[in-house]
């Protein structure tokens, strides 16, 4: 898929993600890359309102997370460092986004109780996570403490590095998920998964079960 083609697909499935109550108020961020030898990838603009995103609505970043010449006038996303430092330890195309209420407080909710992971098993739907072939696996979201300080927040990605990769995601507490692929149609299945998943593991605790 070309550049312009993936950034079309991408603008759509992020209007979809919107109707779903996944990005209230202008929240969370996007990005892709046409190809994992590129040394820069597209990020969505900070401030747009995703139930009208559109393809323009993406700026050229350097692998770095510095905006690339021509887009100086945009602004990247405020966790546009966290888009980079996946991007520069992964062969991922596809960074997915989401704000949803499941991801939101469920990832405060096992911080609180000083746990760095919510532990997901039993489902029949963690085999859309790739890697896993079996509900009886036990998958391991990492869990991040909210921080401003991105710098300080990508370096705490990097050192747990290992199981984010592993589980092709991670949340960040009070804030939502992120999740990425190979392309752009396994990116959606990663994070179509993880919110079904988080929202079982939610009833389960409203459950008592």
């Amino acid at each position: 898929m070309n550049k312009d083609a993936l950034a079309t697909s991408l603008a759509d499935l992020i209007v979809e993600f919107n109707k779903k109550g996944w990005s209230a108020a202008t929240g969370t961020n996007y990005s892709f890359r046409v190809e994992t030898s590129d040394d820069f990838y597209w990020v969505s603009q900070s401030g747009k309102d995703k139930a009208y995103f559109q393809a323009d609505d993406f700026m050229k970043v350097q692998l770095t997370g510095h905006v690339c010449p021509g887009y100086e006038q945009f602004k990247p996303s405020a966790e546009n460092l966290i888009h980079a430092v996946i991007y520069q330890k992964s062969a991922a195309k596809v960074i997915l986004h989401s704000h949803s209420v499941n991801a939101t407080i469920l990832s405060h909710y096992f911080l609180d109780k000083s746990e760095n992971y919510i532990l997901i098993a039993g489902y029949e739907v963690q085999k859309a996570i790739t890697g896993f072939t079996t509900h009886e696996e036990e998958l391991f979201l990492p869990l991040f403490k909210n921080s401003q300080d991105m710098q300080k927040l990508t370096e705490e990605i990097s050192e747990r590095w290992e199981f984010c990769n592993k589980a092709f995601g991670f949340a960040i507490g009070n804030h939502g998920l992120y999740t990425w692929g190979k392309d752009l149609a396994t990116a959606k299945r990663h994070i179509e998964a993880y919110e079904f998943l988080l929202e079982c593991v939610y009833k389960r605790i409203v459950l008592n079960k």
